[in-house]
């Protein structure tokens, strides 16, 4: 075996009643394990927690891990949270691969719920002050580090560009 592949897939999709479901899966020759949190939108609180292991190296073992999986319930996703996150499903009893899937899937919902806001303040309400403010909150990366004020994210500037130019083409009304 010259080459192995894991992939790590991460889905984020919005549900009816003010939650975010977030499904996490990694797959490798050795592996495939699936979390699958659904979390408050609203103070961003894991309100469900679950995990499969269809695929592992020691079937004697690796699922004494996913007992400790539902007592994410209740955490809340903010500072500490990697840290947190380790200390419930990871260590000597627990599963790396399903503390690095916790983790990605909250933090696409962090991204997704931060790209709704910008989009609704700069799209919908005209609004960047309001947009500012989400900014500083969306991450610390080179994308966002010392952006200047007023200065959209690329793909917020094109979408916002796409829209103006439909504002008079019947059939392009917006939201």
């Amino acid at each position: 075996m010259d080459t192995v592949r894991r992939s790590i897939d991460t889905e984020v999709s919005k549900t009816g009643d003010d939650c975010y479901r977030a499904v996490a899966r990694l797959v490798d020759p050795f592996h495939e394990i699936e979390v699958v949190l659904l979390i408050r939108a609203t103070g961003f609180v894991i309100v469900e927690a679950s995990a499969k292991m269809i695929r592992i190296p020691y079937a004697d073992k690796c699922p004494n891990s996913l007992q400790r999986v539902s007592k994410l319930s209740g955490l809340r996703i903010g500072p500490g949270l990697h840290r947190t996150i380790r200390e419930v499903v990871g260590g000597d009893c627990g599963c790396p691969y399903i503390v690095d899937l916790v983790e990605q899937a909250c933090k696409l919902v962090i991204v997704v719920s931060s790209v709704q806001q910008a989009r609704e303040a700069v799209l919908v309400e005209h609004d960047l002050e309001k947009f500012a403010v989400i900014h500083e909150k969306m991450g610390q990366c080179a994308g966002h580090h010392n952006l200047p004020t007023g200065r959209l994210p690329d793909w917020l500037e094109h979408e916002r560009r796409r829209n103006h130019s439909t504002d008079d083409v019947p059939g392009h009304e917006h939201e």
